[in-house]
């Protein structure tokens, strides 16, 4: 990190007081150690040369907010800095008044990269994928410092529309995508059936991390379980992640009391770990999905299941986004600073967040232990099917009648279809009569609807 920014909110602090106050030099430097003397004597020094010979009046709180903005782009793309109308801003659409896309971006060069778009929101119904690249918003080239700004362009009144052109990923060309904002409501486990009911090998996604996760979670699986479950199939691509509890609930429904789930660690060294704090309930052979739109949350779960031996995972590298950002009132409270505080590592010591390595370093993100990749018009096509597999599936259920297709995503789907082969060599060679089985019911998860669990979460 560069000197000029290394005491970060201190630093931030002090300027706003010396820009405020005009405080001299010689204050600075009776306050303050050399270097940050300097270095805010510098910034005093260009704030009253702009004042006095720029060839306009700069607006009131314009230099002050450039600075703030300028000193936190040198940092990294998920740090921002929310000015007193961005914080107000944010809590007005807090109300319910405001609409999104429902998608999860990043920024790179000023263009928004697509980490995941949210199933069932404007964004993937419009066709949004993992790894397509924004080039304009309502026809304006992207030129944003950071994710935040993204945001704040893309969001807008429910009901509203914005006009997005977007380079697929493989395109020669891009596409014109209209999409009409709305309030986004997610259901974050989708799909739960058996594959097979024959060898009783299970599926389900996570589509998100939320609120609402390990309870749609645990009551998907007791419908499995009541089916006779004997291996189950997890399916996180295109899930951006979300809330870390809710992931950490998750993997401690397949890890034993103890074990490690995640690490965080700071630039000094401070390290916390969080463990599985129940026996596990869920013992059959597992396989996680994975691809490039799997981030945050969803690689949490995923590095704590591969590191413990607990899951296979299949498909494609991760996206590679590991890392804590702390929300810190500045300006008495009148602004923030989201600062990235810590990385996530998973229980071997392996660092999540890619940062700024290159692709070809195999030391970010997640590897599969078994790599089947999808071209993206087969992954659309894929998606399609899927969306169209979905809603047969609820009007069968709406109706009370038996959902008549033939059950193929283990045959359409090359990924689904190397965790299902796997797991079936898995049930090949267990003992005669084994067949997974549960933990001991617990009157305190039962009451919530799942039977034979043990699981308080963290």
């Amino acid at each position: 990190m560069k000197p000029a920014v290394s005491w970060g909110l201190a630093a931030a602090t002090a300027f706003a007081l010396v820009w405020v106050h005009e405080g001299t030099l010689a204050r600075i430097e009776e306050d303050f150690a050399p270097d940050q003397a300097r270095d805010l004597g510098g910034m005093s020094e260009v704030r009253n040369l702009i004042e006095e010979r720029w060839v306009e009046r700069p607006e009131e709180g314009q230099l002050l907010d450039g600075a703030l903005r300028g000193m936190v782009a040198t940092l990294d793309r998920y740090s921002d800095y929310i000015s007193p109308e961005e914080k107000a801003e944010f809590e007005e659409s807090t109300t319910g008044q405001y609409g999104g896309l429902g998608i999860y971006i990043s920024v790179e060069d000023g263009l928004v990269h697509v980490i995941a778009p949210i199933e069932d929101t404007p964004a993937w119904r419009a066709g949004i994928l993992p790894g397509d690249t924004i080039l304009e918003v309502d026809g304006v080239p992207c030129e944003f410092p950071n994710a935040g700004a993204a945001v704040r362009a893309l969001k807008g009144l429910a009901g509203t529309t914005v006009a997005l052109t977007v380079l697929h990923e493989g395109a020669e060309r891009p596409e014109r995508i209209e999409i009409e904002r709305a309030i986004v409501q997610i259901r974050s486990v989708k799909g739960a059936r058996l594959l097979d009911p024959q060898r009783r090998i299970g599926y389900l996604r996570l589509t998100t991390f939320n609120s609402g996760t390990v309870d749609e979670f645990e009551a998907a699986l007791a419908g499995l379980l009541d089916e006779g479950l004997r291996a189950l199939i997890v399916d996180l691509r295109g899930n951006p992640g979300g809330l870390l509890d809710a992931a950490v609930e998750v993997a401690d429904a397949f890890l034993e009391e103890g074990r490690v789930i995640v690490t965080t660690r700071g630039r000094e060294g401070d390290t916390k770990e969080t463990r599985a704090e129940e026996e596990a309930w869920i013992r059959v052979p597992v396989a996680l999905l994975i691809d490039r739109g799997s981030a945050s949350a969803s690689e949490i779960l995923a590095g704590a299941l591969k590191d413990h031996r607990r899951a296979l995972l299949v498909g494609t590298r991760s996206f590679g986004k590991g890392s804590v950002q702390t929300i810190l009132p500045i300006l008495g409270g009148e602004a923030e600073l989201k600062l990235t505080t810590q990385y996530y590592f998973t229980p071997s010591g392996r660092r999540i967040h890619r940062g700024d390595k290159p692709p070809e370093d195999l030391s970010w993100g997640l590897l599969p232990d078994i790599e089947v990749t999808v071209d993206p018009a087969t992954r659309r096509q894929l998606l399609e099917a899927q969306a169209e597999d979905d809603m047969e599936r609820l009007k069968a259920r709406a109706n009370g009648t038996p959902y008549q297709r033939e059950e193929r995503l283990h045959r359409d789907d090359p990924q689904v279809r190397a965790a299902y082969e796997a797991l079936l060599a898995q049930l090949g060679k267990e003992t005669p009569g084994a067949s997974g089985g549960v933990a001991p019911v617990d009157s305190r998860r039962a009451a919530g609807g799942v039977a034979a669990t043990d699981d308080q979460g963290r």
